[in-house]
């Protein structure tokens, strides 16, 4: 396990437009400096349409399709590592998937999203069906790693199942949509996931008139290294595994756990 990670999380505004979308990634890629994974939002292939629903499912792709190639490619040609989400195809509805690209261009992570936004005037389980698979940690850029989609945040049981699996960064991709306190349990939610398991929460998010924004980069103690506003950007850190081990021995809430009482699955 490496001890250190340099980050870089691109705040997105999605079109309609796949290609638009793809040529914004890659070239976010090759821009991306000195960093060893490039972090996109949920939706980066494409906004999310309920008007236009059978166009938008009609959109998926499979893993070896090409939306994902050129990002395979990309990845490859600039030694990044990149997390990228996009509609993958099915025998029903089709996924809200993301995968994890290695710097060789390999795909070393896929995970569907477990649950679906189906809140307030929202369905998605309208375009997409949940998937069925609890995502493993995962070696990511050398560091073990785990990935949650935008609602899976507010299930606690999620971050902290990967987190006792071994898991020391928790990247989210979110279109968090915006509304009344919707910033305020946003930016709540990734710092109580970050402190209750001793983990970095690095969260890209969808930013325009629908979306918060505000994507983050989190320590584990709960202390925001950066972030972004409401428009198009990125930000960068480094993410220290020695503060993760220090935090975890100060405030010891993985091993204090009453497991007499609620044990998880043997954990």
């Amino acid at each position: 396990m490496k001890d250190s990670l340099k980050v870089s999380v691109f705040q997105m505004q999605s079109t309609d437009d796949i290609d638009e979308n793809l040529s914004i990634i890659t070239d976010q890629i090759g821009k991306s400096g000195n960093a060893e994974m490039c972090v996109f939002p949920e939706y980066s292939m494409l906004h999310p349409d309920y008007s236009r629903a059978e166009e938008y499912i009609g959109s998926a792709q499979d893993l070896d399709g090409s939306f994902l190639k050129e990002i395979r490619d990309a990845s490859k040609k600039n030694n990044r590592c990149t997390l990228v989400n996009f509609i993958e195809k099915s025998a029903v509805k089709p996924y809200n998937s993301s995968v994890y690209i290695n710097n060789q261009g390999l795909i070393g992570a896929h995970y569907a999203k477990l649950h679906l936004f189906d809140a307030g005037s929202y369905r998605e389980s309208l375009l997409h069906q949940q998937g069925e698979k609890f995502p493993e940690p995962v070696l990511m850029a050398g560091v073990p790693s785990g990935i949650e989609i935008c609602y899976d945040i507010r299930f606690p049981e999620l971050s902290r199942l990967l987190a006792l699996q071994g898991s020391m960064v928790q990247y989210v991709m979110a279109g968090f949509y915006a509304g009344n306190l919707k910033y305020h349990t946003w930016k709540t939610l990734l710092a109580a996931r970050a402190m209750e398991n001793g983990t970095y929460v690095v969260a890209s998010a969808q930013c325009g008139p629908e979306f918060t924004g505000h994507s983050m980069i989190i320590a584990p103690d709960g202390e925001i290294l950066q972030e972004a506003g409401d428009d198009p950007a990125s930000i960068s850190a480094d993410l220290s595994m020695k503060r993760v081990l220090e935090y975890r021995e100060s405030m010891g809430v993985i091993n204090h756990r009453r497991r007499d009482l609620y044990g998880l699955n043997g954990f």
